[in-house]
């Protein structure tokens, strides 16, 4: 079991009850821990002296009407109660949305000590408006929570809600957060990065209400028992008021609200709920949706104007590429030709030249053939003419 020892609010309440940077410590009071945990203290801390003791077991909190004691009240079951309709003094009033301005980024962090081993557990919850706009929208508040168990690397007083954190122990009174205020992102990524680097704090983060009333389960931090607080909290009278029925069902629905589980009915009030909104916000949501079909269709048409203009392209490129390739493949063609063309000039001018040294060769040959032939023929010619002349002298 475990009980609440010290509560931290960072940036976070409504304008005439903000807390900037408060603690409400409840440690070091109650009775001795019986069996504690070894626990090793941070760097600077000094050495603990004696075994732990319990936080104070009650406490009293004297404000005047308006100080902000239900605004503490109800920051505190924002983290063990998540979802609107579990805020405390009604469910509809959307009261935690007003408890952050445009650019907080709001935090609930608390504490508890186990009452036996004295160990401790720090769970809490983180909220900003998405955009840095304030909105009527409850879309655009966002939600978070996360649990870790202090120890060197993190703890509730180094929580790294801003850009630095001083290392030193702080003064009372004093912001231990120095520097620009962390976005969620950024709180989110900063102790993702303790945790990866000191395993023991086993930071645990969760966005989902079903999911945190699991994990708060597994801590030991049943929210049953802190529904039954919000209910008799819930008009700020006593706890009796809580089991003050009138009538036997009255007692009844008491007794099975007490153990019947609960989220199966609250995601239907949640649908529900999802649909009044819808509803109230028919017109607008009307209008939205035929601005976006409009918006559908034209985009639709530039987005096939667009294609078609990315293929007429791709065309153009590609004849474009195919006409280059031909080019140059003619050109290449055309300087063979040319080399060619040369070549057969050349050979050309060569027959013609041995044409004509042919000719007068042929011419020649045919001199000398007919000189031979006449000196044949006058040899002939002379041999007769003797052989005649023999023949007559004979005769």
């Amino acid at each position: 079991m475990y009980e609440l020892s010290r509560v931290r609010l960072y940036s976070i309440g409504p304008a005439g009850a903000r807390y900037a940077d408060t603690v409400l410590d409840l440690r070091g009071v109650g009775e001795p821990v019986p069996d504690p945990a070894p626990i090793q203290a941070e760097f600077f801390a000094d050495e603990p002296v004696g075994p732990p003791r319990r936080p104070a077991p009650a406490g009293v909190l004297f404000l005047e009407n308006g100080g902000g004691k239900s605004v503490l009240l109800k920051l505190i079951f924002s983290v063990m109660l998540p979802g609107h309709r579990n805020t405390l003094g009604g469910a509809s009033s959307g009261v935690l949305r007003k408890f952050l301005l445009a650019d907080d980024c709001g935090h609930v962090a608390l504490e508890w000590q186990h009452t036996l081993t004295g160990e401790c557990v720090v769970v809490g919850k983180a909220s900003e408006w998405r955009g840095r706009q304030v909105s009527n929208d409850p879309r655009k508040f966002a939600e978070a929570w996360y649990s870790f168990r202090p120890g060197p690397g993190l703890s509730l007083d180094s929580l790294p809600v801003a850009e630095a954190t001083t290392v030193r122990p702080a003064v009372e009174g004093a912001s231990g957060a120095q520097g620009r205020r962390r976005t969620m992102k950024g709180f989110r990524d900063a102790i993702t990065e303790a945790g990866k680097a000191y395993p023991h704090l086993e930071v645990h983060w969760e966005e989902i209400h079903d999911r945190w009333n699991e994990h708060l389960g597994d801590l030991g931090l049943d929210p049953e028992l802190f529904r039954y607080q919000r209910e008799m909290n819930a008009d700020e009278g006593e706890a009796a008021g809580l089991f003050a029925v009138k009538k036997d069902s009255d007692f009844t629905d008491l007794l099975l609200r007490a153990v019947t589980d609960t989220r199966d009915t609250d995601g239907l009030a949640d649908l529900v709920g999802g649909f009044g909104n819808k509803l109230g916000r028919r017109s607008e949501l009307i209008a939205e949706r035929d601005f976006t079909a409009g918006s559908a269709d034209l985009l639709g048409r530039i987005v096939e104007a667009a294609d078609a203009r990315s293929r007429a392209r791709d065309i153009h490129a590609a004849a474009e590429r195919r006409t280059r390739t031909l080019a140059r493949r003619l050109s290449a063609r055309a300087v063979r030709e040319r080399v060619r063309a040369g070549e057969l000039a050349q050979r050309v001018t060569a027959a013609a030249y041995a044409v004509t040294h042919a000719e007068g060769a042929r011419e020649r040959s045919g001199l000398i053939a007919a000189e031979l032939a006449y000196r044949h023929a006058s040899l002939a010619l002379a041999g007769a003419e003797k052989s005649a002349a023999a023949q007559k002298r004979e005769l």
